[in-house]
């Protein structure tokens, strides 16, 4: 990740300046020394703000210095970059001052994570220089293979650790069953099974005839796996380790990577914790699963046969519920060829034997798409539509509605926040012909969640349709598709799929921590682009979707006291009512096959004066308080992936430490 250079004490560096825009989602330069013979790349950091300000020192060998900078749609002018030649003093005076200040902002852990304590800092200062500058909001993702040797390194040292850690647990047998099934690809065991540090174990092949298994001697726990996977030596010990945190679990999985046909780590799947729906479309969770072994007989016993991964995760989510599953965002083993996919037929016989009425299908991606039932009497919907004059959004948003919603039962509420354009006002008068629209005057200061706090209050429907103004419906059943969705057992909101005007995406889902309270997951992506994990194109938990289309139950949104209108008049109020129906117990879900455009908040306009900027703080301030724990562990987003913006590359450091 650093840069490697070997003349730290060069008489001359270089300074590399530039303001670059900073309402770009990516931004990535580079410095690129051109010998005669030989080139190097390097990446240079850029904040936040665009700013660019670099020291390289310079090689004594002839040499051309290039620089190069692009965005996410391609390469851009290099014409406001500066580049100057100073002496040694000034550039060590820049170095020790930027390590300095990074030394003392950073906490205690993550300074040992990056390995910059004061040994390193006093012999290697200027490597701690670009350490510290890889933390920059616009730095290129490490390589997956180097990140892993410099913070999963395994020191002699770590088997006594992890001995001392297994020690006081008296809960576990000292031998672990591991039941390796090999119905479908044949195969034998890895040696790597019998290389676990701390547990000793048993391997059980999984025989091809019955499809059973006998697991005897009063063993707590069973490592479910299968041919092809390779296990980290520590990986038994720290599924262990987990388990006994959690009492109530009766599974546990990991993070996994697949391996190169030379045995190297690639592609690294950091996984989000416990998603039902994504699982069900996607067995996102892997094949090698600690399984209490309890749990494991009731569900064989109850269908007859040892069912794989794939059922055996949904069956015990089904016993036990959201509580019963963990997750340890590590990667604790690796695989060979193609992780496999959902058996559709598998999934169609766990909705019957549940009573779940759905209907199973490919969508135009190959992906695994569950329609679930729409009920004989379908619930009223009220759709709520605050505006203020801009007909040119609002007639679209209206009209398209109207002419293009298959759901059979719903009305619209258009809350007409002190309107005054003749030709808005007309439409609104004309519109209520309609007898499935209605308007309500909401003759007060603009404040989005008093808005449809009032809304909802005078609303016919059992659901409740938050939408914005600025959207325009694309797909006719996307009412349909998110009122089925909310009807599951559990779910407490339903969030939508957005598109800007261009086609690209806008919303799939928003995620709390990554660049500093919350951002919609991605960041902006291309239509056709699945997202990491296919996650941008699948259904799933999350903690928060937006108010920009938003489905809830309207019983639901009264009782959690609706949208908070006196700490988050504007700003966030979505994601805190999704925050507090998660707290009350109930599931944030997102599809993509509600599909809508969105024009992006153009009806209030951007915090762009000193009393906008002073309540935007206000409720970022607030946020970070009342979700402050969220904001350090969003559950849905893996802590191994980049903490500075939610575009799932992989982060400068893990933020989660060796559990011994």
């Amino acid at each position: 990740m650093a840069f490697e250079i070997d003349r730290y004490a060069a008489d001359q560096w270089y300074r590399i300046k530039a303001e670059l825009p900073a309402d770009r989602s990516l931004l990535r330069a580079w410095a690129i020394l051109r010998f005669e013979d030989d080139e190097r790349r390097i990446a240079l950091p850029v904040s936040l703000k665009g700013r660019l300000i670099e020291l390289l020192p310079r090689p004594a060998a002839r040499h051309e210095l290039i620089i190069q900078i692009d965005d996410e749609r391609g390469p851009l002018s290099t014409n406001g970059v500066s580049v100057g030649v100073i002496k040694r003093p000034v550039a060590w005076y820049v170095i020790w001052r930027r390590v300095l200040r990074g030394l003392f902002t950073l906490d205690k852990q993550n300074v040992r994570r990056l390995g910059l304590g004061f040994r390193k800092l006093l012999f290697e200062p200027f490597r701690s220089y670009r350490i510290l500058g890889t933390l920059r909001y616009h730095f290129p993702s490490p390589d997956y293979t180097a990140w892993r040797k410099l913070y999963w390194f395994y020191p002699d040292a770590m088997t006594r650790r992890i001995e001392r850690s297994l020690k006081p647990t008296q809960a576990f047998q000292s031998v672990v069953p591991v039941l390796v099934d090999n119905r479908q690809e044949g195969g034998q065991a890895d040696a790597s099974l019998n290389r676990q540090v701390g547990v000793g174990t048993r391997v059980i092949e999984l025989a091809t005839d019955d499809g059973k298994a006998a697991i005897s001697g009063g063993h707590d726990w069973v490592l479910y796996t299968r041919p092809g996977q390779v296990l980290e030596h520590w990986a038994l010990a720290w599924f262990l380790v987990e388990a006994a945190k959690h009492p109530d679990a009766v599974l546990v999985y990991s993070d996994h990577c697949s391996l190169a046909s030379d045995g190297t780590p690639v592609s690294p799947r950091f996984k989000p914790d416990w998603s039902l729906e994504l699982q069900r479309a996607s067995h996102y969770v892997g094949d090698c699963i600690l399984v209490r072994a309890s749990a494991l007989a009731v569900v064989e016993n109850q269908l007859g046969y040892l069912p794989g991964a794939y059922e055996l995760t949904l069956e015990l989510s089904a016993m036990t519920g959201e509580g019963g599953i963990c997750h340890i965002p590590a990667v604790l083993w690796h695989e060979y060829g193609q992780a496999s996919d959902v058996d559709t037929g598998v999934l169609a016989a766990h909705l019957q034997r549940h009573a779940i009425d759905a209907r199973i299908r490919r969508d135009e991606r190959g992906q695994v798409r569950i329609c679930y039932g729409v009920p004989a009497n379908p619930p009223k919907i009220s759709i709520v539509i605050p505006t203020r004059d801009l007909l040119h959004f609002l007639q679209p948003c209206v009209d398209s509605i109207l002419a293009r919603t298959t759901w059979p039962n719903y009305e619209i509420l258009i809350l007409d926040n002190q309107s005054g354009c003749e030709a808005t006002l007309a439409y609104l008068q004309s519109v209520v012909s309609d007898d499935r629209v209605r308007v309500l005057p909401y003759d007060h200061r603009f404040n989005f969640s008093a808005i449809n706090n009032f809304a909802v209050d005078h609303a016919d429907g059992e659901l409740v349709c938050l939408l914005n103004n600025d959207t325009e419906v694309i797909s006719p059943d996307w009412l349909d598709e998110m009122a089925c969705r909310l009807l599951q057992p559990g779910v407490g909101a339903v969030g939508a799929r957005l598109y800007f005007a261009d086609g690209r995406v806008q919303h799939a889902g928003d995620v709390l921590g990554p660049g500093g309270c919350a951002s919609h997951l991605h960041g902006i992506i291309e239509q056709d682009d699945p997202g990491y994990m296919n996650r941008a194109v699948l259904p799933q938990e999350l903690s928060a979707v937006t108010a920009a289309c938003l489905l809830t139950y309207r019983s639901l949104y009264r009782e959690l006291g609706g949208l908070d209108e006196v700490n988050l008049a504007v700003a966030f109020n979505d994601v805190d009512f999704c925050l507090r129906i998660r707290e009350a117990g109930y599931r944030v879900v997102y599809t993509p096959y509600a599909e809508l455009y969105h024009y992006e908040s153009v009806s209030r306009g951007k915090d762009d004066d000193p009393a906008k900027k002073a309540r935007a703080q206000r409720e970022v301030t607030y946020m970070r308080e009342r979700w402050a724990e969220v904001i350090e562990r969003d559950p849905f987003y893996n802590p191994n992936l980049n903490y500075a913006k939610p575009d799932f590359t992989l982060g400068k450091y893990p933020r989660i430490d060796w559990p011994w």
